[in-house]
């Protein structure tokens, strides 16, 4: 559209405003883009500090199953056979080890006021003992009810996580609450095994 005067162009109104819509779109866009990123830090952080309370709740976890092997000395100084007498004894040096090396009170509730990983209580799931006499493995399983005993073939006998028993060792399932992304309580659940070895494998 010209003037009727000047014959020079007048001013497009519907570009004017065309533009200011576009830089409005853009302004959002960007915010939602800025938005975006921040959640995938936090998302992000949140996701090392998991990974940080895994790797601590697991050495925690296998040095109390170490901490278990109770082996009788005199067994072993004889035929150098690793032997655990006390199946219930060893599950009792698992538990002092497990309340120490995470921080519990003997309700077996973390004890701490810092914000750490563990919430409410932790259940010990799973607690077995193994012993290798020759050819034969003997699985003690020890629970607040008592003792489950089975026997297998050496090279045959499993943990309940895979692993091949080949010398005396303790096995411990453990599980407690922990908070999640958006302080979502989750269930979490870890296992270890681990083992004396008192001579080179054949």
């Amino acid at each position: 559209m010209r003037s009727r005067n000047t014959e020079h162009p007048l001013p497009s109104i519907n570009g004017f405003f065309g533009k200011r819509h576009t830089g409005k779109i853009e302004y959002v866009m960007g915010m939602y883009a800025l938005l975006f990123v921040l959640v995938m830090a936090m998302v992000s952080l949140q996701i090392l500090r998991y990974k940080a309370d895994s790797d601590i709740a697991e050495d925690a976890l296998a040095a109390s199953c170490l901490a278990a092997l109770d082996v009788d000395p005199y067994r072993y100084g004889t035929d150098h056979c690793l032997v655990i007498n006390d199946p219930v004894h060893a599950r009792q040096l698992f538990e002092e080890a497990l309340r120490d090396n995470m921080r519990l009170e003997p309700d077996m509730t973390y004890s701490g006021a810092d914000d750490f990983y563990i919430t409410g209580k932790v259940n010990i799931d799973d607690f077995r003992i193994y012993t290798v006499d020759g050819d034969n493995v003997t699985e003690y399983a020890v629970s607040g009810y008592g003792i489950a005993e089975s026997t297998g073939v050496y090279g045959s006998m499993k943990t309940p996580s895979g692993l091949t028993v080949r010398s005396a060792g303790a096995y411990a399932k453990i599980s407690f609450d922990t908070y999640g992304i958006f302080d979502v309580r989750i269930r979490a659940c870890k296992e270890a095994y681990a083992e004396m070895l008192g001579k080179p494998f054949p």
